[in-house]
């Protein structure tokens, strides 16, 4: 680096009087700090701290890795500045960065000779050994010891214990960090192999609240929400080991030190790691005698086979291979480069916007509500013009432009919203001085000034200093307002109604509705009655017309009411100007407390309405819910009140007789079509609604089916010939197709529809009696490596969970059936539309052309 030797340090701690033969230089690697591969940085001392008390000088014996000599103490002088290509560049102010392990403070206070010996950790193995009945732990730590594997499996689970509550507590989610459900997993195998203990965690965790609680209260009063996560990531990873697929399972035989991967439910790991396999003899060796994984590989890693960074590091140490992370993230960053030349031009124009005041833009509050025409109305604000863009280049005056071209203007003060929060930005229109008014189509935050990017009328001219008026469109922002406020009381009546831990995962507001990402743990799911009670809770909400307080917090108060306020795992707020939006029933049992930053109403009543118009599940724990609030709401329940009133009549029909099987087919079969489809023909459908209506009417079709089953085998060659016909080879050169008429048949045979398409690729799904099935053959010249029967079925089997093979006596690549799976009705949507997707998304990616 060219960095001169630290000898300012060497000197001050020889001034104080340590003798200079335990004053140990070190290189780059021991004594150089950085945050990370760019930023603030520079040299560091340490305070290295001997155990054994012998008072011998062991300075030989410094930065070994020996457990009786431990680093105590980091001193790091902030001083440079890497940059983004390397080099090193002085700090204008210097700084001094410290930290200390309080663990090993506490072992030299209790003369302990490691922090294992601590009545930090004690308790702990306490636990472990009268759970599991095992030997205790002895504290060894030479690998020749005979305990040395169960000691060391004892400071594993102990340390992880306490790691895994620490962050369950502040509110952080496996789902969401792979890292935390890695060490998790980690955890539950050891507890499994060395304690012959599953649930071992049960008992440490409520140990490690003991012994912290005082000082971290929050592990205490959510120790039941970590203890039930905890549960519930043994439950998904035991049936991860149970389902994963054959190359999985055959993988981890052979190399079972992958298990603590979290790789199982990683489909591109398998090909990652075969490869990995195949080209590692041929890698280049490191100086420390460890193979050199290209960075080229890890990138491809990465990107193609959707290896995070924590799995690459992760496996390159349990393979022992080395990686360069430096070149890993180069090519990212060139990668990104690609993908960010948009962004430039935003840029270029920092320094000159850094020149003028940012937007004041407290205005975009200033709202009220218009009880007779139902809208919130925003007061015009009258700004003056700072600075002007063309094409990111900054001008004085514009005034000679085409129709349609866009100019971004910054002002002093705006009552326009910027996408922020999960809530669209707001659109509208600006009046300039001479009268001419042009759309504001939309506005963007570059360093706290708002930019209104205006659509140009030919004949208007602006210029720096003059004044125009902004005007928000009045029923977006309406329309925004009402949605930001329901996804708060939707928020509450999940976590209220749902006997489980929730957390939010995202959300988005728009002018025609919301939909909010939660994570459920807990047995109880988001189901159709639970949705009902749902509903019925965010309506009593409305009804009861409960005021919303909103104020202004800082990070302190926040801290102070932690367990009262709903936050998002993993967002980092700051420590100032923390806008507090409550929506509490008084005398009631209905509370929200949210941190938000967009606009809500005044009052529950103005949302009128509220209902949830769709639900998928999504990965293990999550659900996207989709709904809508006022006249939408309101337009969404006469429909679904009329969607009963005609499958009821259907029902009834069917009943007295009273029309012929194929008029009533017809019929379920267009409002089942209405109910599934409905968003094409611009319908909002209640969820509930579409659902329970669905179901009746399914049981309506199979009805119909007993009296039809004969007829009906034809409709599988008439479908399958329109297909073929509507989809020739030259424009399909494969079929992906759900195969709607087996949906009224009892039972189907899918070889029926497969024979009909030899001359290319075909996959089809069923659905017949709540049982979905796949099959699917590859004509032999379309077979490669990458591409066969058995692996393009797996793609849909995955989604159902169901397992698939060969049909018995014939070759797997050329043809493959998936198991036929019972799925629940409410699933269907969702799942069918998944396969289809994945099968067309590996076919178009591996089928030779």
């Amino acid at each position: 680096l060219g960095l001169p030797a630290d000898t300012e340090c060497r000197e001050i701690w020889q001034s104080i009087g340590v003798p200079a033969e335990r004053i140990l230089p070190f290189g780059m690697e021991e004594n150089f700090w950085e945050m990370g591969q760019t930023g603030p940085c520079g040299p560091c001392t340490e305070i290295h701290i001997d155990h054994t008390l012998r008072g011998e000088n062991r300075a030989l014996s410094v930065n070994l890795g020996l457990a009786d000599l431990t680093e105590l103490w980091n001193i790091v002088f902030i001083q440079y500045n890497r940059e983004e290509d390397g080099t090193m560049s002085s700090l204008p102010e210097r700084h001094v960065d410290t930290g200390m392990g309080f663990e090993r403070l506490v072992a030299i206070q209790q003369g302990c000779r490691s922090n294992y010996d601590t009545d930090l950790f004690t308790p702990l193995f306490r636990a472990i050994e009268n759970t599991a009945k095992c030997d205790p732990y002895r504290g060894t730590f030479s690998a020749t010891a005979a305990s040395y594997h169960l000691d060391t499996a004892y400071r594993i689970i102990a340390d992880h214990s306490r790691m895994i509550l620490a962050c369950l507590a502040d509110g952080m989610i496996p789902d969401q960090n792979h890292r935390l459900r890695r060490i998790l997993r980690r955890t539950l195998l050891i507890s499994e192999r060395s304690f012959c203990q599953k649930r071992l965690l049960d008992e440490v965790i409520p140990r490690v609240a003991e012994i912290l609680g005082d000082t971290y209260p929050e592990m205490q009063s959510r120790l039941g929400d970590a203890l039930q996560i905890v549960r519930h990531e043994g439950e998904i990873f035991d049936h991860l080991r149970q389902s994963s697929s054959q190359d999985v399972k055959k993988l981890i035989r052979d190399f079972p030190h992958l298990e603590e991967l979290d790789v199982l439910d990683s489909p591109g790991f398998v090909l990652a790691f075969e490869e990995l396999q195949k080209h590692k003899m041929h890698f280049k060796v490191a100086s420390s005698g460890l193979p050199i994984v290209p960075s080229d590989m890890l990138f491809k890693f990465y990107s193609t086979y959707g290896l995070d960074r924590d799995t690459l590091e992760h496996l390159a140490c349990l393979e022992k291979l080395h990686i360069d992370m430096r070149a890993f993230e180069e090519h990212l960053r060139v990668a990104k480069r690609k993908t960010l030349l948009s962004r430039r031009g935003s840029q270029k124009i920092l320094p000159d916007l850094a020149k003028i005041p940012e937007t004041d833009t407290t205005p975009k509050y200033e709202y009220s509500y218009d009880r007779d025409h139902h809208v919130y109305r925003v007061p015009a604000v009258e700004a003056r013009v700072l600075a002007i863009l063309v094409d990111r280049d900054c001008v004085k005056e514009v005034k000679e432009l085409p129709d349609g071209e866009t100019v971004a203007i910054a002002v002093d003060r705006s009552n326009f919203y910027v996408e922020s929060g999960g809530q669209e930005g707001d659109f509208g229109t600006c009046t300039l001085a001479d009268g001419t008014e042009m759309l504001i189509r939309g506005v963007e935050n570059v360093q706290n000034h708002l930019l209104h990017a205006i659509v140009w009328k030919n004949g208007a001219r602006i210029g720096l200093g003059d004044k125009i008026v902004l005007n928000v469109h009045t029923e977006a922002r309406s329309g925004n307002i009402l949605h930001h406020t329901a996804t708060h009381l939707l928020n509450a009546a999940v976590r209220k109604i749902t006997d489980g831990v929730v957390y939010q995962r995202s959300s988005s507001v728009m002018s025609s509705g919301m939909k909010m990402e939660f994570g459920v743990y807990g047995e109880k799911k988001l189901d159709v009655e639970s949705l009902v009670k749902v509903e019925g809770v965010v309506r009593s909400a409305i009804v009861n017309e409960i005021p919303l307080e909103i104020s202004t917090i800082d990070a302190q108060e926040l801290l102070r009411r932690n367990q009262e306020v709903t936050m998002v795992p993993g967002e980092i707020y700051p420590d100032r100007g923390l806008r507090l939006v409550e929506i509490i029933h008084k005398g009631g049992d209905f509370t929200s407390r949210e941190l938000c930053c967009g606009t809500h109403a005044r009052n529950t009543r103005e949302l009128e309405e509220f209902c949830i118009t769709n639900v998928k599940s999504v990965g293990r724990v999550s659900y996207v819910v989709s709904g809508v609030a006022g006249k939408a709401a309101i337009k969404a329940q006469e429909t679904g009140r009329q969607m009963s009133e005609d499958v009821q009549v259907i029902q009834r029909d069917l009943e007295t007789g009273k029309q012929q099987i194929e008029h009533l087919e017809a019929r379920v079969h267009r409002l089942k079509n209405v109910l599934q489809h409905g968003f094409q023909e611009n319908l909002t459908i209640p969820h509930t609604v579409k659902v329970t209506s669905l179901e009746i009417l399914n049981n309506i079709a199979r009805k119909i089916r007993t009296v039809t089953r004969e007829s009906l085998k034809e409709f599988i060659e008439i479908e399958m010939k329109n297909v073929l016909d509507d989809n020739p080879p030259h424009l399909s050169p494969f079929i992906v197709h759900f195969l709607s008429s087996a949906s009224l048949m009892e039972s189907v045979s899918l070889s029926k529809a497969t024979r009909l398409c030899p001359d290319r690729p075909i996959l089809v799904i069923s659905l017949t009696g709540g049982e979905i099935k796949a099959r699917c053959c590859i004509p032999k010249d379309f077979i490669t490596k990458e591409f066969t029967a058995e692996q393009w079925v797996r793609e849909v089997a995955q989604v159902f969970n169901s397992s698939y093979a060969a049909p018995k006596g014939q070759d797997g690549a050329l043809v493959c059936n998936m198991k036929g799976k019972k799925i629940k009705f409410s699933a269907v949507d969702t799942q069918l539309e998944t396969a289809l997707t994945f099968a067309r998304d590996y076919a178009s990616k591996f089928m030779p052309r």
